[in-house]
């Protein structure tokens, strides 16, 4: 049996890696970031209270103080068991020691962490895992009736356009070929070691089926929003849903470099992290935009943290792209009865920016399941009949919107990513906000049939958003962008796995300042991207494995896909 052993990292991380359980010896260390976490031990007057704690964590403490947290706890002099006995002295149990940092794991009742904190015999003391002040279990709508109402809460006045001749690229887990898709995956684009487009994890295959599944397996009862519409799937994570920072950066350098070759109008992100960095540095940040001013309309989910102020994830908090938070319809088609759930990310952001600009549908939505994939294997609850399954959080809610932002752009292919913004800002459906504040609900809910029907009007009356909005230098740190989010990964190519942490990508290149520069993202750059080489291109049918250079992939850092890197906690 083994338990799960927690290694701090700056910015609130943890590594866990499996231990034997009480009484045994560690199985595996972290021999990848000794080095990097093997500080001097010596006994030294502590700082103050405010910096031997994460101020987040003392505030949920103070809110929460009869309840117990999970710590880890670095010892002034770890030769000595004085921090030990105190944490037992405050009601607290310790768990696990961890000399390779010169710390142990415990257990202690929030009301007493200020003493704990305050003692000399504590040098510092980080949360072990997500502290969070509430939590939400998405499992819970596996078994909750599909919702039927979804199409008419955003499209009351009938049908829309179907988003023929525009293409969008979902940058996800890939794509399992279905016949509701036809032959409408034009391409498949692969960033793992897999080598083959298809979607082992389940998440990619549930947006494409959002955003452009024809229903021909139901009918017609479970089609998406753009059925007309084509695909390009670039898939950057496997069967766990693992990915890096760097690896979503390559893939949407190669959404740009390929957009005129496959028509790519729209991006859909539904991967995001919960780094804090400002959006005017950070180099995530800096890439969505740069896709933006490339011509594509990028639509990212607002991530399932809430109902904390400023839970936003990244790049949902970038001022130009859109970022999308869910809806619950009730199902019904009424509009004055919808709410906004509690996990649905909130602003402000970090840079005081509103955050959400709209929402859409987000709960208990059907689309095309991917047999055997992980959430399939883990919710069979969430299946509906042989070829669908239920999905619920902002992802769903984000697919939305890139399919509506396809029918938009069928309507008018002249249009801007910015006035596709200012469109779906302008139509959405305000009566949400009398049951949610716009740091929840941005404009209101999605309205599919107003947006398309305007996009071929005179739109002199609609001023392109985001005007004066400062752009994104992405000079700041690629590890900050990361937030808690660290995957493992081969970095020295001798056969183990090592954390990816600093200023590195997953190749176990370094990433310099100015990796981002403009000039990377022109047409004719990415031969000269480290990723070209790793890179597979194929037949959306053919099921072939590719030929070519591999690379190692990644796996979580945390003892399992936590959902949130994806927006995805319904299948956490």
């Amino acid at each position: 049996m083994t338990g799960a052993l927690a290694l701090p990292l700056p910015g609130g991380a943890s590594v866990r890696r499996p231990t034997r359980k009480a009484g045994g010896a560690v199985l595996l260390a972290v021999l990848a970031v000794a080095t990097w976490l093997m500080l001097p031990v010596v006994r030294v007057r502590g700082p103050s209270a405010e910096g031997k704690a994460d101020p987040a964590l003392l505030r949920v403490a103070a809110q929460h103080p009869h309840s117990t947290v999970p710590l880890i706890v670095r010892e002034g002099q770890p030769t000595s068991d004085e921090a030990e006995r105190l944490v037992r002295s405050l009601g607290g149990t310790v768990g696990y020691e961890l000399p390779i940092v010169g710390s142990f794991s415990a257990h202690l009742p929030a009301g007493s962490l200020p003493a704990l904190v305050d003692s000399p015999a504590v040098l510092r003391v980080w949360s072990d895992g997500t502290l969070r002040a509430t939590s939400s279990n998405l499992s819970q709508y596996d078994t909750a009736s599909p919702d039927t109402s979804w199409q008419s809460t955003i499209a009351p006045s009938g049908t829309t356009t179907s988003g023929a001749g525009t293409a969008v690229a979902i940058i996800d887990t890939g794509i399992t070929p279905s016949p509701d898709f036809g032959n409408r995956i034009v391409a498949m684009v692969d960033f793992t070691p897999d080598h083959e487009g298809l979607d082992h994890y389940g998440h990619g295959t549930h947006m494409a089926g959002i955003v452009a599944g024809n229903g021909t397996l139901s009918n017609g009862q479970w089609a998406g929003v753009a059925p007309s519409a084509n695909l390009v799937s670039v898939k950057v994570a496997s069967a766990d849903g693992s990915t890096d920072v760097s690896v979503v950066l390559a893939a949407m350098q190669w959404v740009v470099t390929h957009k005129a070759q496959y028509n790519i109008r729209v991006l859909n992100l539904s991967y995001g992290t919960d780094s804090k960095q400002s959006y005017l540095l950070d180099p995530l940040d800096f890439a969505v935009e740069q896709v933006w001013y490339s011509g594509i309309f990028v639509a990212v989910s607002a991530g399932n943290r809430g109902p904390d102020a400023g839970s936003i994830n990244k790049p949902g908090d970038d001022a130009f792209v859109v970022t999308v938070g869910a809806a619950d319809t009730m199902n019904t088609s009424r509009r004055w009865d919808d709410v906004v759930p509690a996990w649905s990310g909130r602003g402000p952001t970090q840079d005081g920016i509103r955050g959400i600009d709209l929402v859409a549908p987000g709960i208990s939505i059907v689309s095309v399941r991917a047999p055997g994939s992980t959430i399939d294997v883990q919710h069979p609850a969430a299946r509906v009949g042989d070829s669908y399954f239920k999905g619920t959080g902002t992802s769903q809610a984000t697919a939305m919107v890139s399919g509506v932002a396809a029918n938009v752009i069928a309507a008018n292919p002249s249009l801007s990513p910015d006035m596709v913004k200012a469109i779906l800002v302008k139509t959405a459906d305000p009566k949400i906000l009398v049951n949610a504040p716009a740091t929840a609900a941005g404009a209101g809910m999605l309205d599919a049939s107003a947006a398309t029907s305007i996009a071929t009007k005179n739109l002199s009356a609609i001023l392109p958003a985001n005007q004066g909005m400062l752009r994104s230098s992405g000079l700041g740190s690629l590890d900050a962008s990361r937030g808690s989010s660290h995957v493992y990964a081969d970095l020295n190519h001798d056969g183990i796995m090592e954390l990816v942490v600093g200023e590195v990508d997953v190749l176990g290149v370094p990433w310099p300042g100015t990796a981002l520069s403009p000039d990377a993202w022109l047409a004719n750059s990415w031969a000269g991207n480290s990723w070209s080489v790793y890179v597979f291109l194929g037949n959306s049918w053919s099921g072939n494995t590719w030929s070519g250079n591999t690379w190692s992939g990644t796996s979580w850092s945390g003892n399992s896909w936590s959902g949130n890197s994806w927006s995805g906690d319904s299948w956490s």
